[in-house]
C-alpha cells in the first residue's frame, strides 16, 4: 500500500507541474487559450503540492485584475460554483483580502429556499453549488450557514421519488424538481455510467463534514444513506471523472465508520486517476471536449481529491 500511496502522490505533482505550465508572467492564467474564466481550481491545487509562490502570484493577478467590489469575478458570470473554488483556495492561504469578499457575494446569491443555483441567472438550485458551499461556510466558520444548507440538503433526500434515481435540483424555494413538473428534470439514474456521481458526492461530503464539526449522528446517517446510493450505481460509480467528490466523502466515511467498502471505493477513484493520467500530466475523456480546458480541469480537480484522501488514508493506516 505504501508504494501505491506513493505512486498516487507523484501523479498528483505531475498534474500539478502541467497546470503551472501555463501561468502566465503576471500571474495570469492560460488567458489568451481557453476563456478569462478557469483559473478557479488552481489555488487550491497548487497548494496542496508547496507552490505557495505560484498560488499567490495567481491570487494578486486576480485581486488586481478580476475582483469587482460587491466580490464577484468578472468574466465568471453569476457561476456561483467557480466562485466556490476561489473562496476555497484563497480562504486557505489565508489570503482573507479575496475569500472575504467572494464569500459576501456568494452569501448574496442564496435563493429564499436556502440554496444555490450553479449560474445565478438559472431558475432552479442543484446540490452541486449548494452542498459545496455548504463545506465552504464551514471554512469560513459559519455553522448555522452550512446548517441551514445541510437541512435543504436532507429535504432534497426525503423528497426523493424512487430508488434507483437521485433527483438533484430544485425549485428557488425548495421543491425537488421531478418529470412530475419539469419534463428535463436532471438526475443520476444508477442503471447508467457516465452520470454526474458528484451531485450525491458533494452532498455526502458535506454530512462527512458536519459530523466532524457536530458530532451529530443524524449527518453520519445520512452520509451513510448516500454512500449505499452511490454504491447502487453502475460499475463506474468511483472510477468515472465525476467520482472524485464520492471518493473523498468515502474516504472520511471509512475514517469514521472502519466500512472497508468505502476504503475500497475512495482507492478505486485514485487508482482511476493513476491509470488515466497523459505522460504529460493531463487528463482527457471521450466523454468530454478534446480541448485544453478539460487537460488542465481535470489535474486540478483531481489533484485535490487524491491529495485529500492520501492524507486521511495514510493518517489512519500509516
Amino acid at each position: 500500500m505504501k508504494n501505491k500511496m506513493e505512486a498516487y502522490r507523484q501523479a498528483c505533482r505531475k498534474a500539478v507541474d502541467y497546470q503551472i505550465n501555463f501561468q502566465l508572467p503576471d500571474g495570469g492564467y492560460i488567458w489568451n487559450e481557453i476563456g478569462k474564466d478557469n483559473y478557479h481550481k488552481q489555488a487550491y491545487s497548487w497548494q496542496l503540492q508547496g507552490h505557495y509562490a505560484e498560488a499567490h502570484k495567481l491570487l494578486n493577478w486576480v485581486k488586481e485584475n478580476t475582483l469587482q467590489p460587491d466580490g464577484q469575478l468578472k468574466d465568471y458570470n453569476g457561476d456561483v460554483y467557480k466562485h466556490i473554488w476561489m473562496f476555497l483556495g484563497a480562504h486557505r492561504l489565508g489570503r482573507l483580502d479575496i475569500s472575504y469578499p467572494v464569500m459576501s457575494y456568494l452569501k448574496s446569491c442564496q435563493t429564499p429556499g436556502g440554496g444555490f443555483p450553479h449560474f445565478t441567472s438559472h431558475e432552479v438550485i442543484r446540490s452541486m453549488s449548494t452542498s459545496w458551499l455548504g463545506v465552504a461556510l464551514l471554512n469560513f466558520g459559519d455553522l448555522a450557514g452550512a446548517e441551514k444548507i445541510a437541512q435543504l440538503c436532507i429535504s432534497m433526500m426525503e423528497q426523493q421519488p424512487r430508488e434507483d434515481r437521485f433527483y438533484f435540483q430544485m425549485t428557488r424555494y425548495g421543491k425537488l424538481v421531478t418529470e412530475k413538473e419539469f419534463p428535463n428534470a436532471e438526475f443520476i439514474d444508477t442503471s447508467k455510467t457516465k452520470q454526474c456521481y458528484w451531485e450525491a458526492g458533494f452532498i455526502m461530503l458535506l454530512m462527512e463534514k458536519l459530523h466532524n464539526v457536530t458530532g451529530r449522528q443524524s449527518y453520519l446517517d445520512y452520509a451513510s444513506r448516500l454512500f449505499e446510493f452511490l454504491l447502487s450505481c453502475s460499475e463506474d460509480n468511483f472510477s468515472y471523472w465525476g467520482s472524485g467528490k464520492g471518493a473523498l466523502a468515502s474516504a472520511l466515511h471509512y475514517a469514521k465508520t472502519g466500512d472497508k467498502r468505502a476504503k475500497d471505493a475512495a482507492l478505486r477513484f485514485c487508482d482511476f486517476v493513476l491509470e488515466t493520467q497523459y505522460p504529460e500530466g493531463g487528463f482527457h475523456y471521450d466523454d468530454t471536449p478534446d480541448e485544453l480546458l478539460y487537460y488542465v480541469d481535470h489535474a486540478a480537480c483531481f489533484s485535490v481529491w487524491v491529495m485529500e484522501i492520501i492524507g486521511i488514508l495514510e493518517g489512519l493506516d500509516g
